[in-house]
């Protein structure tokens, strides 16, 4: 019974002695392992800079979207304001001098069914006087005017005030049409043609359209009229 006893102490003292030395070595806390999702890619050292161009590039391009957007806003503002602009009715004004003018006109709005009302105002408008200077006398004045005659040329003699004696060639309202013919008497005649501008009171034809058109019909109106030598006044009024 003795050797049984001596292997039991035995036994004992070895597992008390792993035990203790065991227990005397220093324990080693274990960091937690981090890993990434499994939809997310492992980069490498290498590949951190593509990493960072890609990042870059869609900075870029969430910025040209925001410029794309305000770009795509101011043009949508921009086609509002031009479609209320086009859509804006007008009341045209339509002022003749001459009643033939009017004569003329008229029948072309009453096709178009445009109702209008008609009035009569005073107004000053620019006057070009063609003539030629006074001579000494009253003789070479007619001469004058008969040598304009064999040319063509329509001219009279004013018998009084200052003006006396002046020939006189016409008057004009237009100043392009009056230059044009100042040059083109001179040169048949040889006589020095001068212009006097000044302002005139005229009666003055207003055809006033009461219901309002859009641009487009005004513009098309317009386009089909032959204006030459109509003096002709037009005021694309607001209703």
């Amino acid at each position: 019974m003795k050797w049984l006893f001596f292997l039991l102490v035995i036994v004992n003292v070895t597992v008390f002695g792993w035990y203790s030395v065991s227990s005397k070595q220093p324990t080693m806390d274990s960091d937690p392992i981090y890993a990434p999702p499994v939809s997310r890619k492992i980069l490498t050292l290498n590949e951190l800079p593509i990493a960072a161009e890609e990042t870059k590039q869609t900075a870029k391009e969430v910025q040209f979207k925001s410029v794309e957007q305000e770009l795509r806003e101011i043009t949508n503002a921009f086609e509002q304001v031009s479609s209320v602009n086009s859509g804006q009715f007008f009341c045209p004004r339509i002022e003749f001098e001459k009643e033939q003018d009017k004569t003329t006109f008229l029948p072309q709005i009453d096709t178009l069914g445009w109702p209008y009302k008609e009035s009569t105002i005073e107004g000053e408008r620019e006057k070009y006087w063609l003539y030629i200077s006074a001579p000494s006398t009253r003789a070479q004045a007619t001469r004058i005017v008969n040598a304009l005659k064999v040319r063509g040329i329509d001219s009279f003699i004013i018998n009084r005030g200052e003006m006396k004696n002046r020939i006189s060639l016409g008057l004009y309202s237009v100043s392009i049409t009056a230059e044009r013919e100042r040059s083109r008497i001179s040169e048949l005649s040889g006589y020095d043609v001068k212009v006097y501008r000044h302002l005139r009171k005229v009666p003055i034809s207003v055809v006033q359209i009461t219901d309002g058109i859009i641009e487009s019909e005004w513009k098309a109106f317009t386009n089909q009229i032959n204006f030459g030598k109509m003096m002709i006044k037009l005021e694309k009024n607001p209703c």
